[in-house]
């Protein structure tokens, strides 16, 4: 498997934009006219890279992604909302290049008396299900594992086959 850079990835989505846009999808229909922001590697929980996300972005906000695989192909293409002009569903832009520092705020609020890991863009249970991790230590064990999402954060619960939190 040959190794892609971000700039081929780019290309990629780009063609994956086109292609899926044209196709007669009203959903996929804003990505006609959205940009192709630089993609952004998303690390399995363990830290490896998993996959890209390529944002396509209208202005300041996301309005849809590509998911890509390390070897190039395309597994998911996307927007946000309930239709191409539910612009209230959009992602900041900057939120794939950080998290937003309200929601890391809280989180440090929250668990004060906590060392808090730098945030990874990762997924939880599921590839679909990408948002920044933060682990959370006291004493050296691992307290919690939090996911800042577009939407909020949450703490995901730990043991050995933790429930499903998402409603």
């Amino acid at each position: 498997m040959r190794k892609l850079d971000a700039a081929a990835v780019r290309q990629i989505a780009a063609r994956a934009r086109e292609q899926y846009s044209a196709a007669g999808k009203p959903m996929l229909s804003v990505l006609r006219q959205a940009e192709v922001d630089p993609p952004v590697v998303v690390h399995a929980p363990d830290g490896q890279p998993a996959y890209w996300l390529v944002p396509y972005v209208i202005g300041d906000f996301a309005a849809g992604f590509a998911r890509i695989g390390l070897a190039g192909a395309v597994s998911q293409i996307g927007t946000f909302g309930a239709g191409p002009d539910d612009r209230r569903s959009w992602i900041p832009r900057d939120f794939f290049q950080r998290p937003n520092d309200r929601a890391l705020d809280e989180i440090r609020a929250q668990f004060a008396d906590a060392v808090i890991s730098e945030p990874m863009l990762s997924y939880d249970t599921s590839p679909a299900k990408w948002g920044w991790r933060l682990t959370v230590s006291r004493q050296g064990r691992v307290a919690a594992v939090v996911f800042i999402t577009p939407g909020g954060w949450y703490e995901r619960p730990q043991g050995p086959n933790p429930p499903d939190t998402e409603g």
